[in-house]
C-alpha cells in the first residue's frame, strides 16, 4: 500500500468506527499489514497522528505488566529473543511502546529482565530469563576472545569490485558521540572490530571510504556516508547512488534503500550490563 493509502483506509474506518481504530480493527477492515506501517511510518501512532483522525485508545500508555508479558510470551514461543520482524509479526502492538520506553529494541531484554526481577517473576518466566542470560554470555564471549560481534546484516559481496588481503592490526577503542563528528570517531575505533580498515576520510560526499571484510581473508571497498540519524542523509540532500552505506548512532529511516550500520545496535551486542 502506498502511503496515501494507508491514510485513506485510516480515516475511512475512523469513520465507520467512531472512533480512532486500533491496528488489528485495520488489519481486519481492509488489506493493511504491519510491513506497510514501517515503510512508510515511523510508528503506527504517527500514521494515525498524520491521518488526522488522532491517536484513540492506541495512544495510551500500554502497562509495563502488558509489555513484560507480551515480549516475553513470544520470546517463549520462539525459545529466542525475538527481532523486530519477529515481534511486530507475532504481536497486537508495534514495536513502538518498546522503543519509545527504552529508546532502542537491543535494550528490551535487559530492561523485560529488570521488570521480572523487580516484580518477583523470575521464576514464572525462568525459560526466558535463559535466553536473556545466555545472549549475554554469548556476547561477552566475543568481546574476551577478541571475535567481531554479529553484524546487524550480512555484507553484500560486491562483483565489480576486486578482493583484498586479510586486515592485520585491529585495535578496538570505545567512545560514545553526541553528533556527527563523534559518529566519525566512534567508528574509527570500532572499524578494525567490525572488519573495516579506512583508506580515506573527507569532506565531501561521501565521508569515508574503507575495506570490508566480506568472507574470510578477502575484502572489498565500499563508501560510506556517516550520520548522527541515518534519516538526516535525507535532510542533507544526497544522493543514493553517491554511496554504498550509512554509518549512524541511531538509525531512524526504515525504509532507507541503504545498507546501515547502527552503531548503538552494535556497541549493545557484545556488553553484559553497563557500557565498557
Amino acid at each position: 500500500m502506498t502511503k496515501e493509502e494507508i491514510l485513506t483506509a485510516i480515516r475511512e474506518v475512523a469513520e465507520k468506527l467512531g472512533h480512532p481504530p486500533t491496528f488489528p480493527q485495520l488489519e481486519d477492515m481492509t488489506p493493511m499489514r504491519r510491513r506497510d506501517i514501517r515503510k512508510h511510518f515511523r510508528s503506527f501512532t504517527g500514521a494515525l497522528e498524520e491521518s488526522g483522525v488522532g491517536v484513540g485508545d492506541s495512544g495510551r500508555r500500554i502497562p509495563d505488566k502488558t509489555l513484560f508479558e507480551e515480549w516475553a510470551t513470544i520470546a517463549r514461543n520462539l525459545k529466542k529473543l525475538p527481532s523486530i520482524t519477529q515481534f511486530d509479526d507475532r504481536s497486537k502492538y508495534t514495536v513502538a511502546p518498546y522503543q519509545g520506553r527504552f529508546r532502542h529494541w537491543s535494550r528490551v531484554p535487559e530492561k523485560m529482565r529488570e521488570y521480572a526481577r523487580t516484580h518477583g517473576r523470575m521464576d514464572e518466566w525462568q525459560d526466558v530469563m535463559e535466553l536473556i542470560q545466555r545472549k549475554d554470555e554469548e556476547g561477552l564471549a566475543a568481546a574476551v576472545d577478541g571475535r567481531p560481534p554479529i553484524a546487524p546484516r550480512e555484507p553484500e559481496i560486491r562483483k565489480d569490485r576486486p578482493m583484498y588481503g586479510p586486515l592485520m592490526t585491529p585495535a578496538p577503542m570505545l567512545h560514545e558521540p553526541i553528533n556527527e563528528l563523534g559518529v566519525v570517531f566512534l567508528f574509527g575505533t570500532q572499524a578494525a572490530r567490525l572488519g573495516y580498515m579506512v583508506t580515506l576520510i573527507q569532506a565531501a560526499f561521501p565521508d569515508c571510504e574503507a575495506f570490508r571484510v566480506v568472507a574470510p581473508g578477502r575484502l572489498q571497498r565500499v563508501k560510506i556516508e556517516f550520520e548522527q540519524e541515518s534519516r538526516n542523509f535525507l535532510k542533507h540532500g544526497h544522493n543514493v547512488n553517491g554511496c554504498d552505506m550509512i554509518v549512524c548512532w541511531e538509525h531512524n529511516w526504515p525504509e532507507c534503500p541503504l545498507e546501515v550500520l547502527e552503531l548503538r545496535t552494535v556497541m549493545e551486542i557484545g556488553r553484559s550490563g553497563d557500557r565498557t
